[in-house]
């Protein structure tokens, strides 16, 4: 059986050629279309072999490619596997010696199973749910900006609509960015451009309303800036920036959930009260295939809430979570549970049950730990109910 070690850089790969237990070559190539044929001309002569490699983010996704490619038989460790599995006591850090180590551990390692059908679903779900992740912060930072910009332009607008970023509040706020702008405005006109300024069903009385309102608010602001200032004008183009990157979300939002509906495991979490198809989306691509876990602990690990407890001695430390996993797998289940607990009233979830139980004395537990500890109920739940083909069963979900 040949072994190949790989250990991936940008630019290059160091190749360490082990046959059974014995060295045979160590050769370097280019991560590019030439390297790549080289090394598939020199592997083509082998019978069976099995390549390893960790993973590198983006720059291990060629090789994994190259393997699919051409079905040889790959593992992609973990990186921290890969550290715990390859480290000992000498401190000898190189590309090469890190190639050998993974070529000379490949034969302890399971027996892999042939790439899923799903595999390809699954990158690019996480690679929508990443970027969904990322608009969202951009989003959080131009909602801040037009608020400051606002506070300037026209103090007091933000009180016309409950929801200041929604799709109309920010028609209007693009429309009347200044105080003096509503009022060189007849009523007539105003309940015309506040009618027409959504897609949604609005009455004549209701937009009559607003307009009069409107009024109201602009007679009672006072301006830092005339409406001629460039500040007016930087408020119109935040404000014409988000409107592009909530239609732009909403798109993305949509792929997603068509992209996720396809995935078996789809239906069984979007089954648990409080996870709409979107957030249902986002835990498949960011979990991934969910069977290749055997427990809830697994996942609690690869989350990165498992806990961390150091004791020495007489020296014993608060025990807290790891934090070595998936961050923004933790930041969405983080918003799962928040969002679980504000809708409590309108449905029955254990998770939610088992949070306030936590907040009750005699557990008194802080807010943080309680969530948490819902966090790891919820993974446990997901778990058992992806693996076990079910729905949720509130009268079952105890047990």
């Amino acid at each position: 059986m040949n072994y190949l070690g790989v250990d991936i850089s940008k630019n290059t790969s160091v190749v360490a050629h082990y046959q059974n237990d014995k060295f045979q070559k160590e050769f370097t190539i280019q991560n590019n279309e030439n390297g790549y044929n080289f090394l598939l001309k020199y592997l083509n002569q082998m019978d069976s072999l099995q390549i390893v490699f960790e993973s590198t983010g983006i720059y291990s996704r060629s090789m994994k490619k190259f393997c699919r490619l051409h079905q040889f038989d790959y593992f992609e460790l973990n990186p921290l596997e890969a550290k715990f599995k390859t480290s000992s006591l000498r401190s000898w850090k190189t590309d090469k010696s890190d190639a050998h180590k993974l070529a000379r551990m490949v034969h302890d390692l399971p027996a892999t199973e042939s790439p899923q059908a799903y595999e390809e679903i699954y990158f690019e779900l996480r690679e929508r749910v990443r970027f969904h992740l990322q608009i969202e912060s951009q989003q959080n930072k131009l909602k801040t900006g037009i608020i400051e910009q606002l506070h300037q332009t026209f103090p007091g607008l933000e009180k016309l609509f409950s929801n200041r970023y929604s799709m109309i509040a920010l028609n209007i706020a693009e429309l009347f960015t200044h105080p003096d702008i509503v009022v060189e405005l007849d009523k007539e006109r105003l309940v015309e451009e506040i009618f027409n300024s959504t897609d949604k069903a609005m009455s004549r009385d209701k937009a009559e309303k607003h307009a009069v309102q409107l009024i109201n608010i602009a007679h009672e602001s006072f301006p830092n800036v005339d409406r001629h200032s460039f500040l007016v004008e930087k408020a119109r183009i935040l404000i014409k920036d988000l409107k592009s990157s909530m239609q732009k979300l909403k798109e993305l939002a949509k792929a997603m959930i068509e992209l996720a509906k396809q995935m078996d495991c789809f239906e069984s979490i979007y089954s648990i009260p409080g996870i709409g198809e979107l957030t249902a989306a986002m835990i498949v691509g960011e979990l991934g295939d969910i069977t290749r876990f055997y427990s809830h602990k697994q996942i609690n690990a690869f989350v990165g809430i498992d806990v961390k407890r150091y004791q020495s001695g007489n020296t014993h430390c608060r025990d807290t979570i790891n934090k070595r996993g998936n961050k923004k797998a933790r930041q969405i289940f983080y918003s799962i549970i928040m969002n679980i607990l504000k809708g409590k009233r309108h449905y029955d979830n254990h998770v939610a049950d088992y949070y306030y139980k936590l907040k009750e004395q005699p557990y008194g537990k802080s807010h943080k730990t309680a969530v948490v500890a819902c966090i790891n109920k919820l993974l446990k739940t997901i778990h058992y109910l992806v693996n076990n083909h079910k729905l949720y069963d509130y009268q079952m979900a105890p047990h």
